[in-house]
């Protein structure tokens, strides 16, 4: 009401700050025209008369007004009552003006009643309760403390899930998603950290600090579900390395471990202290938030709780890819599935297709009834059982083939983006489609995006096998995902790889080159923790689903959301009994069918008959530039370990180049001019 008249107001919850620093907060509200204190207070005891005295040394022309809502005001008129009317008397007119204040409160109440049905049109006015405020640390450029609001709540009500936006295939329109009834609300495992407890530990902060000759202007807390975050506003002059020096021993006194990590904000030294009950975060909190239902990303992620206690949401298609590492048992699984859970109610089957990778064969497995509505697989199965029992891929081999399959999708659709004209990514390609510009008769066709989610990246990458095609299958995985990480955004087409093995040779810096959102849980150590974040504090980490998140050289610390099996299962279920018409729900999406790689590298029967299409290609760059080895044609024409193994062992079998000798990189190039190789070429294409 006052910001509608112009005048500004910032509001700053006391009850919040113990003991309060008058000197701060004098100093943040020294350009402020008029200060109103709004207090219950008692005799001899006011908060504004405290207030008053402090500003009147920093501020000459300032107004305080105070706003008693009880004590001193009704005493003084009992007390005149009684003195007047007699006791008797007073009690009955104080009764009688209490019932008829009664009444006619509930007038409001009968008239809003009565607009609703009569003109059911009628908006009431949505109260706001201030929950979070400004910190109080005096700042220079500032001239007001901000706040932050948010609703207050409200009694849970059960309401349909709102429909989406329809993309072009009409046979979708039947599609419901979820409801967040599936999912549990575990109220009951969600706790809050006493105001006791955080006047203890802010006492103890602040006298262990002065133990080192340490003063502060004040501390305020932020309680998260995982840590408290205690705001450290220092005197002028004090060093933050002075503090930071001092967290083992702030530690110990308040007897949290080695957990207690400190942080440099903007304004103030922050530390994290783990709270002494942990609460879990029920991913039908994140579903259900505003942040989440609000937000306009391409592929929304609500993925877990800040230490302020917002829904952390982010958009996987800006991100664009995302490297997910941890020590065992510390909710990297559990993570992957909220992830999933995420994208589910954020997009439509015909939106959204997802890629499974998981070595262990366990993770994912109640996803399968959703090959027909979310999954992109392999056209391989014989039978309809079969293809939804292959639908993730589980060894290195069907690994292999997944992924180079997805680089011949990410091909197809560059080649659509290009026909399309001027079509940067697939956004503008999919709005074109749906705005009719684009003819399916020429090809074109809507794009959904396809995000590949690889469970257990070291059991793919660190393969100790006597067979070549099981180690050629492992270093082509590594090409594909690196082609994938470098070209895959703009066809719509995001990688998320996770790992319990966070070292060098498995985290290498081409994969963190590519993958520039990671999400670290907790490591055994700070070395760990460097590989992943290139910084330590994953290894401060409480673990079971505490995490940073490091996104664009920002870390921020994440309580991860919680989802059980049964709860999964149910909303799987609920999307495998939904069934369409034409083409949708009835057959998967199919992805590029690839070759097989059967040959083995050095050894074994070459066939001539059946020559790599770039076999030709290959030759005459070996030829003009007297270079020859397989990773040469890797990083020449593009192709995987594997297919390049194959294309140099049909040109050592064509007389073209020399075999390997085990000393040197490359080969020995027996073809010296065009003339003899093409008469090679000929005698094999004929």
């Amino acid at each position: 009401m006052l910001a509608a008249e112009g005048i500004s107001v910032s509001v700053i919850r006391l009850a919040q700050i113990n003991p309060i620093p008058f000197d701060a907060l004098c100093t943040a509200l020294r350009d402020v025209k008029r200060v109103i204190v709004v207090e219950e207070s008692c005799e001899g005891s006011s908060v504004y008369q405290e207030i008053g005295w402090h500003l009147r040394n920093y501020i000459q022309d300032c107004s305080i007004t105070n706003m008693n809502l009880g004590g001193d005001w009704g005493r003084a008129i009992g007390q005149w009552m009684a003195e007047k009317m007699g006791d008797a008397v007073a009690f009955y007119l104080l009764s009688v003006c209490l019932i008829a204040w009664i009444v006619l409160s509930s007038l409001d109440l009968i008239v809003s009643g009565a607009r609703y049905f009569i003109n059911k049109p009628y908006i009431r006015e949505i109260v706001v309760e201030v929950e979070k405020e400004a910190d109080p640390a005096p700042e220079k450029k500032e001239k007001s403390i901000k706040t932050e609001t948010k609703k207050k709540a409200s009694p849970t009500i059960e309401k349909p899930e709102p429909q989406k936006a329809i993309p072009s295939d009409d046979d979708l329109k039947s599609f419901m998603t979820p409801s967040e009834s599936l999912l549990k609300p575990r109220t009951g495992e969600v706790h809050k950290v006493s105001q006791d407890e955080i006047r203890r530990n802010i006492e103890t902060i602040r006298e262990t600090l002065a133990d080192h000759h340490i003063k502060v202007l004040g501390i305020q807390a932020v309680t998260g579900p995982t840590v408290t975050l205690y705001r450290i506003y220092p005197e002028k002059g004090v060093k933050v390395a002075a503090v930071r020096n001092l967290h083992e021993d702030i530690a110990v006194a308040l007897n949290a471990g080695k957990n207690v990590r400190v942080l440099t904000l903007d304004d103030c030294i922050g530390m994290e202290v783990p709270n002494k009950t942990k609460s879990m975060v029920p991913v039908r909190s994140l579903i259900e938030s505003e942040e989440f239902k609000k937000s306009d990303y391409e592929l929304p992620v609500a993925i877990g709780r800040t230490v302020e206690g917002h829904t952390k949401v982010f958009d996987l298609a800006d991100t664009p890819h995302l490297l997910v590492a941890g020590a065992t048992k510390q909710g990297k699984s559990v993570g992957l599935n909220v992830l999933v859970a995420s994208l589910l109610y954020g997009k439509r089957p015909s939106e959204l297709k997802l890629v499974f990778i998981d070595p262990k064969g366990t993770e994912f497995n109640s996803y399968k009834n959703l090959y027909k509505h979310y999954l992109a697989v392999m056209p391989t199965a014989s039978s309809e059982e079969e293809e939804k029992d292959n639908s993730i891929a589980v060894y290195p081999k069907e690994a292999d083939l997944v992924l180079r399959s997805l680089c011949q999708e990410m091909k197809e659709r560059y080649e659509l983006l290009k026909l399309a004209g001027a079509t940067p990514d697939i956004q503008t390609y999919n709005r074109k489609f749906k705005e009719k510009k684009l003819r399916p008769d020429k090809g074109h066709k809507f794009l959904p995006y396809i995000v590949a989610i690889i469970d257990e990246y070291a059991q793919l990458t660190l393969v100790n096998s006597s067979k070549p095609e099981v180690r050629n299958a492992s270093r082509s995985i590594t090409s594909s995902i690196i082609s994938l990480a470098q070209m895959g955004r703009a066809a719509g087409i995001h990688i998320i790889i996770a790992t319990q093995t966070p070292r060098k040779d498995v985290i290498s810096g081409m994969i963190k080159a590519n993958f520039p959102t990671m999400i670290a849980f907790k490591v055994t150590n700070a070395t760990d923790s460097m590989v992943i974040l290139d910084n330590t504090g994953a290894d401060k980490l409480i673990g079971k689903g505490d995490m940073l998140i490091a996104q664009n050289a920002n870390i921020e610390r994440v309580q991860c959301g919680y989802i059980g099996p049964d709860e999964i299962k149910a909303v799987t279920d609920n999307i495998a009994s939904q069934t369409g018409v034409g083409k949708s729900y009835n057959i998967p999406y199919y992805l590029p069918e690839v070759e097989e790689d059967n040959e083995e590298k050095g050894g074994g029967v070459v066939d001539m008959k059946k020559l790599d299409a770039n076999f030709e290609e290959a030759a005459k760059m070996i030829v003009s530039t007297g270079r020859a080895s397989t990773s040469y044609l890797q990083t020449t024409l593009g192709m995987g370990f594997a297919r390049s193994a194959r294309v140099m062992s049909q040109l050592e079998a064509a007389g073209i180049v020399g075999p390997q000798d085990g000393k040197a990189k490359n080969r020995e190039v027996l073809v010296q001019t065009f003339d003899e190789l093409d008469k090679i070429i000929q005698s094999f294409t004929k």
